[in-house]
């Protein structure tokens, strides 16, 4: 593939950024520019008027890339972006709920591939802002289905909270918060045969679907 396309890589990891540059390069996407966080990449933007936008999810402190993907779907309507990340559901982040309209979600093991990502770069190039542009498959999100509620449950639970604290956060009793943890352990359909303890299954569970640790 081979392409004119200005594209503006965000990631707060160097070594990132060079695997990206290297991958884009070796699909044809030559004008690229890559910046470490969100003000950074508000300049380049603004001085090279991208026409995609591949932006990791976790900037560091500041704005994320959710955060900045809207702030680029202001200022440059027509503009494609990919968040990327090793998160499979952004949620699992926390304080994430609305993705910039168009934007596509690639789990970060998807640079390397030769077809998911320029895959992604034609889609959002020909339809930035299509409703259409969430899709399924290999290297792709694969949101789980879950309610946002119980994300904020699972994320806190593997942050080490007690039920109480829990409770608090989400507004919910202790009961309602022991209840909603039950469910979730059916809802993630975890192996409590060996009579693990739940919260560190859940915990497990977790770590596994932010691309830490190994499946249980």
């Amino acid at each position: 593939m081979s392409s004119a396309a200005r594209v503006l890589i965000v990631d707060d990891d160097e070594f990132t950024r060079f695997l990206l540059v290297r991958a884009l390069a070796s699909f044809g996407f030559e004008n690229v520019e890559a910046c470490d966080g969100a003000a950074a990449a508000l300049k380049s933007a603004e001085e090279e008027r991208p026409n995609v936008g591949i932006l990791d999810l976790d900037l560091g402190q500041g704005p994320n890339g959710v955060d900045l993907g809207h702030a680029l779907r202001r200022h440059y309507p027509d503009i494609g972006l990919i968040l990327l990340t090793s998160f499979e559901d952004p949620r699992l982040m926390g304080g994430i709920k609305d993705l910039p309209v168009g934007s596509i979600y690639l789990t970060k093991r998807a640079v390397g591939n030769d077809e998911i990502l320029p895959r992604a770069m034609a889609t959002v190039i020909e339809h930035p802002c299509a409703e259409s542009n969430s899709v399924v498959g290999d290297g792709y999100a694969q949101p789980l289905g879950l309610s946002d509620n119980q994300i904020d449950i699972m994320r806190l639970v593997a942050e080490g909270h007690s039920n109480a604290e829990i409770g608090r956060r989400l507004q919910l009793t202790e009961r309602g918060v022991a209840k909603a943890v039950s469910r979730l352990v059916k809802q993630l359909d975890l192996d409590t045969s060996s009579d693990g303890n739940v919260r560190v299954l859940i915990a497990q569970a977790y770590f596994w679907h932010v691309g830490h640790g190994t499946p249980r």
